[in-house]
């Protein structure tokens, strides 16, 4: 695995016996890691037992770092890829079947799917509203989170949630609905790393990662449901610019993340493809905000002051003194990040993933499953010190422990030093090594005074 996020090292040439070699390289790791997430499955609540979870999940990592650490040597050799996939299918089943207890989010989906699927409106209805009231049940409503708020989801991601409920309004049922996107973004990462000349079964890096298995299979955020479609975008990119425009307009209508990608996808694009792009995403979107201007709105309550696991913004709002002027740095930096990307003409994954990577550092929310989004790129370039952050962030839940909010908790500073600094510590560690290789050499081929040829 490089620690360089920016060239792809030449894969090895296949050669014969390959079988048993990606059997021995990858099935003892591939084994461990889905045994121990099999052993996540099996605890009833996971916030009761944090301290517990966080182990399984650290021993679950430790496979993961073993089979990346082994499959350089195996990545291009027949069966790789399947095994890989096969992994990663077999990881998510058993997670399925639990219900998610470390976030609740789930249960809001459900909820604005039965409200649809009712005639209501979750841009103007709150859970708590008293015309809803028929609707609450003992299964989903009192799990749904901030009840005083109407939803703050894009209107795909509503269409999804109704949907789902129209087949089967269960937690199950929407728990599937977001690992089928998850094994169809697996299987379109595949496909993009062939396209980069990269061998498949490096979609290892995102699709066996604990983070992605916990927080989509076992927790059931619907991230990957739009991660999906920037993928397709990505894999349309140049040879179908106008379908890739309308997947990257679908997915900013399902969450607002792939809008960061806009400019970099499109940039070579014909004007079709760019049109096609900002006429589904604006269309949407102007109705979306139209739809989330009242006083309970979910978006606005987002915008104006959540917060959670943040890192650079706590230092924007200390010197700033405000909120909001934090906010407006933050923003400043993730543009300031996506020029960048732009002037060095980046390729598209590279700058998208730049500008993710900005927005968790410098944002006001740092959510575990928010780093997906910059995983799902990271197999293009493998970065160790961001890979650590996939252990280090199941921090951000408690350290042990459940904190004594339950949900409502935000990580101690102390907590966030550990958890950004690990990474830190290795990325700045595997600098001096590289910097140390290039001078070293130097040193001793240096002929002495007087001599040379």
């Amino acid at each position: 695995m490089s620690a360089d996020a920016r060239t792809p090292h030449p894969e090895p040439a296949a050669r014969p016996g390959a079988g048993r070699e990606v059997a021995l390289a990858l099935g003892l790791p591939g084994a461990g890691l889905v045994a121990l997430v099999a052993l996540m499955a099996r605890r009833p609540d996971w916030l009761a037992a944090l301290g517990a979870i966080q182990a399984l999940y650290a021993a679950a990592f430790l496979c993961y770092a073993t089979a990346l650490w082994r499959l350089r040597r195996v990545a291009t050799r027949p069966g790789a890829a399947a095994a890989v996939f096969a992994v990663a299918l077999v990881a998510r089943a058993v997670l399925l079947p639990g219900p998610p207890t470390l976030s609740d989010d789930l249960y809001r989906y459900a909820w604005e799917g039965r409200v649809i699927l009712a005639g209501g409106n979750p841009y103007r209805q709150s859970p708590l509203d008293p015309a809803l009231a028929r609707l609450r049940d003992p299964r989903i409503f009192p799990a749904v989170n901030h009840p005083e708020l109407a939803t703050i989801y894009p209107p795909l991601a509503e269409a999804g949630f109704a949907l789902v409920a129209a087949v089967s309004p269960t937690v199950s049922a929407f728990k599937t609905w977001v690992v089928l996107h998850d094994l169809a973004l697996v299987a379109l990462l595949m496909r993009l790393l062939a396209r980069r000349g990269r061998a498949p079964a490096w979609v290892l890096v995102y699709a066996w990662n604990p983070l992605a298995l916990v927080e989509y299979a076992g927790n059931g955020h619907n991230d990957p449901t739009a991660m999906a479609w920037l993928a397709l975008a990505l894999v349309l990119a140049e040879r179908r610019p106008v379908a890739a425009g309308l997947a990257l307009g679908v997915g900013a209508l399902v969450k607002l993340a792939p809008l960061a990608a806009f400019p970099l996808v499109l940039r070579r694009a014909p004007w079709r493809g760019r049109l096609v792009a900002l006429a589904v995403a604006g269309a949407g979107l102007a109705w979306f905000y139209a739809q989330t201007r009242g006083a309970d709105s979910g978006l606005g309550a987002f915008w104006r002051s959540w917060r959670n696991n943040e890192l650079l913004f706590h230092f924007f709002e200390g010197w700033t003194g405000s909120f909001t002027r934090a906010r407006a740095l933050a923003i400043a930096l993730v543009v300031a990040t996506l020029g960048i990307a732009w002037t060095r003409a980046a390729g598209p994954e590279g700058g998208t993933r730049a500008v993710f990577k900005a927005a968790v550092l410098a944002g006001p929310v740092a959510h575990p499953w928010y780093h997906g989004w910059w995983l799902m790129l990271e197999p293009l370039a493998p970065s160790a010190p961001w890979i650590l952050l996939t252990l280090t962030a199941v921090l951000s839940y408690g350290v042990l422990a459940p904190p004594p909010g339950g949900h409502a908790f935000h990580l101690s500073l102390a907590g966030r030093a550990i958890e950004y600094g690990a990474p830190a510590l290795l990325a700045l560690g595997l600098a001096v090594a590289r910097r140390a290789r290039r001078t070293g050499p130097a040193r001793v081929a240096s002929p002495a005074p007087g001599g040379g040829l």
